[in-house]
């Protein structure tokens, strides 16, 4: 991680163009310090001068604690020690809606709907559910006591190193759904080996790539996840200070022309951008949903030198592979479909009816009717 003495010292330099600024700053919290009725709360003044101070310069910046600089590193990183499984509240303790393969819940045998009611001799029975991940300290076997249909039953488990993955497969009969999540560093290998399977099944008919609620990740890995369904082509432009760097793609379309469409949503951003605009531009996809979030900057996380807090800047504008500017203005589907209030949470989901509605009809990519 950069360091940000550079800047620490551009702010506290007598000699400085932001020595105005830092008077004003030193000056606003004596005011505050002598008039406000109480003793002022330091450290959440310091916080929010911070927040201010990068979002003036820039929307999609932010100050980060030490906790969302830790779980925004993990998302992207992995590093920390975890279950593998996705917990729920529950009036018995917390239930399992989610286990994921490979995962150590999943080699301890953890099933969905499992009812977690003790973990060692701690009760789960009125434990906030954010709490639980810091009673995972150390690399060892947990007692876990659950209910199983009624059963009381008590497994192992032995945390470990994991990250989640960035995309999950399903089929729905001859056309293969990719959901995607926040894309970890290994996304664009997890998607090649997606790939594979989805390209050997037997009278395959489309592929929905599911970008809604994609916060975003790796910008590397969503290059590498846009470029295996391009030829050759420009997937990305960065425009740095004084710098405009293309990237391109290096290999040959995955699955030869087989048709896609790209659900996205106000929630798809960043890495999920990227890969929208790419196979926009070229017309490899149809988007169908609204429009994108407009976050699709390069970021860069930082840390205060000496610190455990820290910040996430924009080093850089992204462009889609025609020149057009992402931040703000996001990606325009071809089709658009209004969210109810519920989301695709629905039974029925409108946004899939309507691709494989598409995609049965197999057109050409980047055409609607």
């Amino acid at each position: 991680m950069k360091k940000l003495s550079h800047l620490l010292f551009l702010l506290t330099s007598c000699t400085n163009p932001y020595q105005k600024l830092h008077h004003s700053l030193d000056e606003t919290l004596s005011i505050i310090e002598e008039f406000y009725p109480e003793q002022p709360p330091i450290e959440k003044l310091r916080q929010g001068m911070l927040q201010g101070l990068i979002q003036g310069v820039d929307g999609h910046g932010s100050y980060l604690s030490e906790e969302q600089l830790r779980s925004l590193v993990e998302k992207v990183e992995g590093g920390k020690l975890k279950l593998g499984i996705v917990l729920a509240k529950h009036k018995d303790g917390l239930i399992v809606r989610k286990v994921y393969e490979n995962s150590a819940g999943y080699l301890a045998d953890i099933k969905e709907s499992d009812i977690f009611t003790r973990l060692d001799e701690i009760s789960l029975n009125s434990i906030n559910l954010n709490d639980f991940p810091r009673l995972i300290k150390e690399e060892r076997p947990y007692s876990i006591t659950l209910l199983r249909k009624n059963k009381c039953l008590t497994k192992s488990i032995t945390p470990g190193f994991f990250v989640p993955p960035s995309t999950e497969l399903k089929w729905l009969k001859k056309i293969a759904h990719l959901k995607f999540d926040c894309i970890s560093k290994e996304g664009a290998k997890e998607v090649e080996n997606q790939l594979h399977k989805i390209k050997s099944a037997p009278g395959l008919k489309g592929l929905i790539l599911d970008l809604r609620d994609c916060p975003g990740g790796s910008f590397e890995a969503a290059v590498g996840i846009a470029s295996q369904f391009l030829d050759g082509h420009v997937v990305i432009e960065m425009q740095k200070k004084k710098e405009l760097s293309k990237f391109s793609s290096a290999s040959s379309d995955t699955l030869n022309k087989l048709p896609i469409v790209i659900l996205q949503n106000k929630n798809t951003c960043s890495a999920g951008e990227i890969i929208a605009a790419a196979l926009k531009a070229h017309k490899r996809a149809i988007l169908i949903g609204t429009t994108t979030g407009g976050n699709a900057t390069a970021k860069e996380i930082f840390h205060y030198p000496n610190r455990s807090d820290g910040l996430i800047l924009t080093i850089a504008f992204l462009n889609d592979p025609l020149g057009k500017r992402i931040n703000n203005e996001g990606i325009e589907p071809h089709m658009k479909i209004e969210e109810s209030p519920l989301g695709h949470q629905k039974s029925k989901d409108i946004y899939i009816n309507k691709a494989l509605e598409i995609l049965q009809k197999n057109p050409q990519p980047g055409k609607t009717d």
